[in-house]
C-alpha cells in the first residue's frame, strides 16, 4: 500500500473525484474552484522602497496604495488589503516558491511573508445572474459604477468573510471569491443554495 499523501482541494468532498468543483452555467451563473492558487500574505512599508523594489522584482508589479484596488502583471496579482497589507496571487497553478523568495531577498527589512495557498479556497462566479447572487449575502455595493475590474474588498457572505475580485464588468461580472479553506464548504453551499430559483442542475 502506497503512503503517498495526495493533494486535494477544499471542496474535495462535493467535487465527486473531480479536480475541481464545479456547478451552475454560464447562461445563468456558473461556480468554478479554481484548485491549487499559490496565494501570499505581505505586509511592509509602501514607503520603504526596498521592499517595494523587492517585490517588484518578484513579481513585475508596483503595489497598489490606493484603498480595495489591485495591479497585475502577466504573472501575478496583488489585492490591496491595508495600508501596508497585500494579497499577492500566482496566475499559475503550479507553486513558484514566491514566498520563500521573498523571505530570502527581504532579509534585514522590517516585513512579513505568509504563505496562505493553503488556507484558501479560490472560486470563480460568472453569468449574468451572478451580482445578483452575490448580493443576497454581501452587503457591498456590485453596480459596475462602483465595483469595476481592478478593484477588490473584504467583506462578509452570509456568515463567513471573503476576499472579493471583480475581473470583468460584463452583465454580472466576473468574479474571483477568496474564502478561508475552513470556511469553503458553508459558502460554496450558501452559494448554490442561492443559485437554486435560477433552477440550475449540478454541470
Amino acid at each position: 500500500m502506497s503512503n503517498e499523501m495526495k493533494q486535494q482541494t477544499a471542496l474535495a468532498g462535493m467535487n465527486d473525484g473531480r479536480q475541481a468543483f464545479t456547478y451552475g452555467s454560464a447562461q445563468t451563473v456558473q461556480l468554478t474552484e479554481r484548485p491549487f492558487v499559490e496565494l501570499v500574505n505581505v505586509r511592509g512599508n509602501p514607503d520603504n522602497t526596498t521592499f517595494v523594489s523587492v517585490i517588484r522584482n518578484a513579481t513585475n508589479i508596483v503595489l497598489p496604495a490606493i484603498p480595495n484596488t489591485t495591479a497585475e502583471s502577466d504573472t501575478h496579482c496583488a489585492l490591496w488589503l491595508g495600508p501596508d497589507e497585500w494579497m499577492l496571487r500566482a496566475k499559475q497553478h503550479a507553486s513558484d516558491g514566491l514566498a520563500a523568495r521573498l523571505e530570502d531577498a527581504l532579509g534585514g527589512i522590517v516585513a512579513a511573508v505568509t504563505d496562505q495557498s493553503s488556507a484558501y479556497c479560490v472560486l470563480r462566479l460568472n453569468g449574468p445572474q451572478t451580482r445578483e447572487l452575490l448580493a443576497k449575502g454581501c452587503p457591498l455595493d456590485l453596480h459596475p459604477r462602483v465595483f469595476g475590474p481592478g478593484q477588490c474588498a473584504q467583506s462578509h457572505y452570509f456568515k463567513t468573510t471573503f476576499l472579493l475580485r471583480c475581473l470583468d464588468s460584463a452583465e454580472g461580472g466576473t468574479w474571483e471569491f477568496i474564502v478561508r479553506r475552513s470556511f469553503a464548504d458553508y459558502a460554496v453551499r450558501m452559494l448554490v443554495d442561492g443559485m437554486k430559483e435560477y433552477a440550475l442542475d449540478v454541470s
